[in-house]
């Protein structure tokens, strides 16, 4: 079965690594403490202790749809492998990273089907592996829960209520979902490639692709403090966060769209955004300044 991975990354580190200068530290603007803390190693965020690893029940549960699929029992590959679904996110990573940089070199490469297809994979399972999302159904079936309490309703009786980590495992596991997504990207989507054409620099939080689940009109997934891909609906009356138009496929952002588009990034955040330390710090202003005009506006009605 090999080693046990203990610190299981939510975020990957190869994609955290990407907004480092050197590779391997980043600054990081915890928005609990609300302080900005330079020079941190990549290896201690994004991250929990046995994240990912569940039990067999519940994993196959989650892969119920890949068994009918594939005509196969998966229960074998569980005994062998405790922790099936950390390892099977760690390839992925591998084979993305080297898509990444190959994107790097060449853009035109985002138009490639294969390409889109490896990206779309690895966009789905980041917008759902993360904590905050599975915080989050956490937080829905514990209010469902309450609710049916007060109503005198055993919530046991509520097949379809399930815990984060259920939810979270099918959403990685399953194939429904993944083609849900998959659907949405390529037909309600255009997709750009995005770089930076200002002194602003694009920055992540711990839940960087919530937008993709959210299925908002203008989506910047950044995949450098330089580079991301920008996703706007095919809609041309939709209202979207940038007026930076492309030009043959391509958009070149300005410090303000950069601006608004690091708020959307900060406002998926769980506990930490990464980046560049003067791009977090400027961030960092925007929401204090917003919070100070927004106290003052509710105090004057």
């Amino acid at each position: 079965m090999g080693k046990k991975v203990i610190n299981q990354h939510y975020v990957p580190q190869m994609y955290l690594s990407r907004f480092c200068s050197d590779g391997k530290h980043f600054d990081v603007w915890n928005i609990r403490n609300d302080a900005v803390i330079p020079h941190q190693q990549v290896r201690n965020f994004a991250a929990k202790r046995y994240f990912y690893d569940a039990d067999n029940t519940v994993l196959k549960s989650a892969l119920s749809e890949m068994e009918v699929y594939y005509g196969t029992s998966f229960s074998p590959f569980l005994e062998e492998n405790d922790q099936f679904v950390e390892k099977g996110l760690s390839r992925a990573e591998a084979d993305i990273a080297n898509t990444l940089k190959q994107i790097d070199k060449d853009h035109n490469r985002l138009y490639e089907d294969d390409v889109r297809i490896k990206l779309i994979i690895f966009l789905h399972d980041l917008a759902f592996r993360t904590e905050a999302y599975r915080n989050q159904i956490d937080n829905i079936s514990n209010q469902l829960r309450s609710h049916l309490l007060r109503l005198g309703i055993d919530s046991a009786q509520a097949k379809e209520l399930h815990t984060g980590q259920e939810t979270q495992l099918y959403q990685l596991l399953g194939i429904s979902p993944l083609l849900k997504t998959a659907e949405k990207l390529e037909t309600r989507y255009l997709w750009y490639f995005g770089t930076v054409g200002g002194t602003q620099k694009l920055i992540i939080s711990d839940n960087p692709a919530q937008g993709i689940w959210l299925g908002f009109n203008d989506i910047c997934f950044p995949i450098s403090g330089e580079q991301a891909i920008i996703f706007r609906v095919k809609n041309q009356n939709a209202p979207i966060i940038s007026s930076d138009m492309p030009v043959q496929n391509e958009i070149t952002l300005s410090d303000r769209s950069v601006l608004k588009y690091n708020i959307i990034q900060s406002s998926y955040a769980n506990r930490f955004i990464f980046g560049d330390k003067e791009s977090l710090q400027c961030c960092r202003w925007l929401w204090k300044f917003h919070e100070v005009t927004s106290s003052k506006r509710n105090l004057s009605l």
